[in-house]
Order: C-alpha cells, then sequence, then structure tokens
C-alpha cells in the first residue's frame, strides 16, 4: 500500500466536495463515489470516460483490474507520464478502485444523448 497523501484542496473545492482523500482508509472518504474522483479524469478523457478523436485513452467501459493496475504502474514510475504519476499517486489503493468501479461499470460505446450515470 502507498504512503498516506492528501488530494489537492483545490481541486477537490472545484468539484464542491467537503472531504479529503487519503490512503490507509477501510473505504473511499466519507461521501467521495467513483463518479465524484472520476471527475477529475474529465478534463483529458472525457466526461464519464467518453471521448472521441483524442490521443488519450477512452475510461467507459475499461477493465477494472486493467486500469488499476494501469494507475499502479503511472504511480510507481514504471509506466512513465508527465502528468499521470503524480495524479496516480495522489490517490488511495481504496478510491482508484473505486474509479476502476465506476469506469467498468459504464458502457463502452457513448449511450444515446441525456444518459445519466445510476451512481
Amino acid at each position: 500500500m502507498r504512503s498516506t497523501r492528501i488530494f489537492p484542496l483545490a481541486l477537490l473545492a472545484a468539484l464542491g466536495a467537503g472531504s479529503t482523500f487519503t490512503a490507509g482508509a477501510s473505504e473511499p472518504s466519507a461521501g467521495v463515489t467513483g463518479q465524484m474522483a472520476a471527475q477529475t479524469c474529465a478534463g483529458c478523457h472525457g466526461t464519464q470516460g467518453y471521448i472521441e478523436n483524442s490521443a488519450y485513452v477512452p475510461l467507459a467501459g475499461m477493465d477494472k483490474e486493467r486500469f488499476i493496475t494501469t494507475m499502479e504502474m503511472f504511480a510507481d514510475g514504471s509506466r512513465p507520464s508527465t502528468l499521470m504519476g503524480p495524479l496516480a499517486r495522489a490517490f488511495s489503493d481504496e478510491e482508484i478502485e473505486a474509479m476502476a468501479d465506476y469506469f467498468a461499470a459504464l458502457p463502452k460505446e457513448r449511450p444515446a444523448k441525456g444518459f445519466v450515470s445510476e451512481e
């Protein structure tokens, strides 16, 4: 398990969350869901993990284990990235798992207009 770290407060304020992300908890911080944590991915990977015509990987429908392994590789530096390394290290294992569950539950193809996640 990675060491304890706190997610940048400015990003939490931007998301409207009132709690911090910390590693080592038995579950994601109070009130934090995979969907909430996944919003940090939207700028590059698209809203709800759907992105078209981009060099970035779409996350919607990604296999849970692939998501977790990729985030672990970014965090430990075995998959170099200027942006993703610091981001991956900022999340706890539980938060990464919650995001993996969220993205895995989404269909790979963007649903018809008006789709709303049930989470």
